[in-house]
């Protein structure tokens, strides 16, 4: 198996300027062919501390350098390189030439800075950027291999996948497989997943718990295979063996895709209807369905009713309702959903009402109480739940918590 270090270059990305998605992007790319990126580091603009970060990768078979490729002062990738190899650079024609076409091609002037980016040094090999001005750099010391490349990902992404992976396979690296299967969980935490996995061994294989932000856990079982074999990832006993652990714990999973995918389909293989009326999410369930092309088909539409005055005049939610047992009530939330499943003659009509935070509603409703109306056909069922968290986390939870009762009406029940 081969290892690479990755080196993002710029003090931009040091002073929290700009993002590095690069590292994202080229860990990715790299596990599909079976190399795993070990090291990753971002330093600044100048060359000690691209020299020092080249020393510390010394250990690797590959290294990636991102950035400092361009025209200016501050772009000293190449002679931070070529002090580290103890060569100088020289400027080559054949490169020039192809910076002016580009110039030429975009019907712009060529600025007599941009000869910087036609220098390179002996026995580098150039690599050809189709969206930018600064061509990348591939060279060879030893047994480790450098990849040179500009720091815009619009740039470096082509350079990737159009040079860098045919390199890797000319020169046998890409010798592995990478198995990676991740699996959803909702209404379960970390500590608690941890706990149940702590005692059970898997051979070979790296398990980890991660929380998204979007309101679930993610379990993450990953290993290298020598063998670049394509492997049916649910044959193996050990995506079965984690599943059994699921079911034996009443433990609520789902592939990696979003729930409102995974409730399209399911509606739509069963030729159902749905429709919401939203107060405390202000339309994210809607907006998450109406994000499956082909909705259309299963989503008649929704209401957003935020105030009391639209649930009283859209949902016809009574006056007295509203007074006697306020917006957040398991009362509220039943009218909500009868009116919106009359509007809309879905078979399946929601209604979701609550405090999100920060502070507690006007009738003194603790933030995180949610109520939510459910009618299947004409069954009614009014949830209710407390959730934790900032404001963001508690709506998050609530919208997954209207497609896990829908999928546990029809798969899990």
């Amino acid at each position: 198996m081969a290892i690479a270090g990755f080196i993002a270059i710029g003090t931009e990305i040091l002073l929290g300027n700009i993002y590095d998605t690069t590292t994202n992007f080229l860990a990715r790319k790299l596990k599909e062919i079976g190399v795993v990126l070990q090291k990753s580091v971002a330093v600044r603009d100048d060359i000690p501390s691209i020299v020092g970060a080249l020393k510390y990768c010394e250990d690797v078979d590959m290294v990636f350098l991102s950035g400092g490729l361009g025209p200016t002062d501050d772009d000293i990738t190449r002679e931070a390189f070529a002090e580290y190899l103890g060569v100088g650079l020289r400027f080559d024609e054949i490169l020039w030439s192809k910076i002016e076409s580009y110039f030429n091609k975009i019907n712009r002037k060529i600025a007599e800075s941009n000869k910087k980016q036609a220098t390179t040094f002996d026995g580098a090999e150039s690599i050809e950027n189709p969206n930018g001005t600064a061509p990348g750099i591939f060279y060879q010391k030893d047994k480790t291999l450098y990849f040179l490349l500009p720091g815009p990902p619009r740039e470096n992404i082509p350079m990737v996948n159009l040079y860098v992976i045919n390199k890797l396979s000319q020169l046998n690296m890409t010798r592995g497989s990478f198995f990676s299967k991740i699996f959803r969980l909702y209404n379960i935490g970390e500590s608690d997943i941890a706990d149940i996995f702590k005692e059970i061994e898997f051979d070979g294989y790296n398990i980890g718990y991660y929380f998204n932000k979007e309101g679930w856990v993610e379990i993450h079982v990953t290993r290298i295979f020598e063998s670049q074999d394509k492997i049916d990832l649910l044959s193996l006993p050990v995506t079965r063996q984690i599943i059994e652990i699921f079911n034996k714990n009443n433990i609520f999973w789902t592939e990696d895709k979003p729930l409102s995918s995974i409730v399209y389909s399911l509606l739509k293989n069963k030729n159902l209807t749905v429709s919401f009326a939203e107060s405390m999410t202000g339309g994210l369930v809607s907006g998450d369905m109406v994000s499956n092309p082909g909705v259309s088909e299963i989503f008649k539409g929704g209401v957003v009713a935020y105030t009391n005055e639209i649930k009283y005049t859209v949902l016809g939610v009574k006056n007295t309702t509203l007074k006697e047992y306020g917006a957040v009530s398991p009362q509220t939330a039943e009218e909500m959903v009868k009116v919106l499943k009359n509007i809309f003659n879905t078979n399946i009509a929601v209604s979701i009402t609550g405090v999100a935070g920060p502070e507690s509603d006007e009738d003194d409703r603790p933030v995180g109480l949610v109520y939510f109306g459910f009618m299947f056909d004409n069954e009614l069922t009014i949830k209710r739940e407390n959730f934790i968290g900032a404001r963001e986390r508690i709506i998050q939870r609530a919208k997954n918590f209207i497609f896990i009762e829908i999928l546990r009406r029809y798969i899990f029940k």
